[in-house]
């Protein structure tokens, strides 16, 4: 009967939970060493099937190592998550989080037991361990930067071998390691065919792709005018705005997507709206009020962006409001301006000459 197989992935959390000695663990699932260290290694806590007499099958990793760095890892299983030390029984996942036993007393534990050792290899198979608990251990051996992430393991390693009759299904046989390389080849392919929608997901994809879907949408992304996050943004609401396209509210809300500032659109509609709003000849034309400091940079990303979906014929002006100090055709009350009273002062008084004090 084929057997379920089940993939486990050790995230930050489970790294974290473990003791590192010359490596230190990130947020995103991935472990670091320590240039100045000459020696890393990673003991990690037991992976739980939930079933005695468990065959565990594979664990892969991605190394990113340098050129005279060995990597070394060490696979144990068991149904006891007990050990014996010192005459007193403690739980391994215990022993092996306390940084004060040293990585040596606990590569022990490997080393006397009938534990899996593998040299140079980031993908291995654990045929013949078998046990309701997994504990792994990784060696880094060398000096340098090296990053490992995307730690997984697998049970019972592949279905291939199990559609065989009985007769056949002897584990660790040659027929049985043969198999899994074909049976490693499809489940790695099914994983990438498993994480497609995350590549065409605005919030997951590769950042390299964004400009890509952009231009699915009608956009113009090129270049790095736009943050990684402001593009994911852009993207996540890039049809709703097309559907809205040479309206106030697409327009408001671009803005908004690189201005946290209050903004106000103004449109010249009639020569009364046209001498209210800075004048100008032009009908079709309106302006965008940002309640923030002049910036140039700003200024030229607005209309990259505006320009995509603003209406046929119309122009836009960009107007920033947080450095007005004058009474002009672009100051507004409760905006940019106020009406103030001057003060009187003395020298004596500690009052500033800041242009509402007089002196008596």
């Amino acid at each position: 009967m084929e057997k379920l197989l089940k993939k486990y992935k050790l995230g930050s959390s489970r790294l974290r939970s473990g003791c590192l000695y010359g490596m230190e663990a990130d947020e995103c699932g991935g472990v670091h060493t320590m240039p100045e260290e000459s020696y890393h290694a990673m003991f990690l806590t037991a992976l739980d099937s939930g079933k005695p007499d468990c065959e565990w099958g594979r664990f892969v990793l991605e190394a990113a190592l340098p050129r005279d760095m060995v990597i070394v890892i060490h696979a144990l299983a068991s149904d006891e998550s007990r050990i014996l030390r010192d005459g007193e029984t403690i739980e391994t996942d215990v022993f092996l989080r306390q940084p004060e036993e040293g990585a040596k007393r606990k590569m022990r534990l490997f080393e006397l037991s009938d534990s899996i050792r593998q040299i140079g290899a980031t993908d291995i198979l654990l045929y013949g361990q078998r046990g309701r608990y997994l504990w792994l251990c990784v060696e880094l051996i060398g000096v340098g930067s090296a990053t490992l992430r995307g730690l997984r393991v697998y049970t019972p390693g592949d279905n291939f071998f199990q559609t065989f009759p009985e007769v056949y299904r002897r584990n660790g046989a040659f027929l049985h390691r043969y198999l899994s390389v074909f049976s490693a080849l499809y489940n790695d392919l099914q994983e990438e065919i498993d994480g497609l929608p995350a590549l065409f997901d605005p919030d997951t994809a590769p950042r390299a792709l964004l400009p890509v879907f952009a231009q699915w949408l009608g956009l113009e992304l090129d270049g790095d005018f736009l943050s990684e996050k402001q593009c994911r943004k852009l993207l996540r609401s890039g049809f709703r705005l097309l559907s809205r396209k040479g309206t106030r509210a697409a327009i408001e809300e671009i803005v908004h997507l690189l201005v946290d500032e209050p903004v106000y659109i103004l449109e010249r509609t009639g020569a009364e709206g046209r001498r209210a709003f800075g004048g100008g000849d032009d009908p079709f034309a309106f302006t965008v009020l940002l309640a923030c400091r002049s910036d140039e940079q700003l200024h030229a990303k607005l209309l990259y962006l505006i320009d995509q979906f603003r209406p046929i014929r119309t122009q836009v002006s960009i107007i920033f409001l947080g450095d007005c100090v004058s009474m002009d055709d672009h100051c507004y009350m409760d905006i940019n301006a106020m009406l103030v009273q001057s003060v009187s002062g003395s020298l004596n008084s500690g009052a500033a000459l800041n242009g509402l004090t007089y002196l008596q």
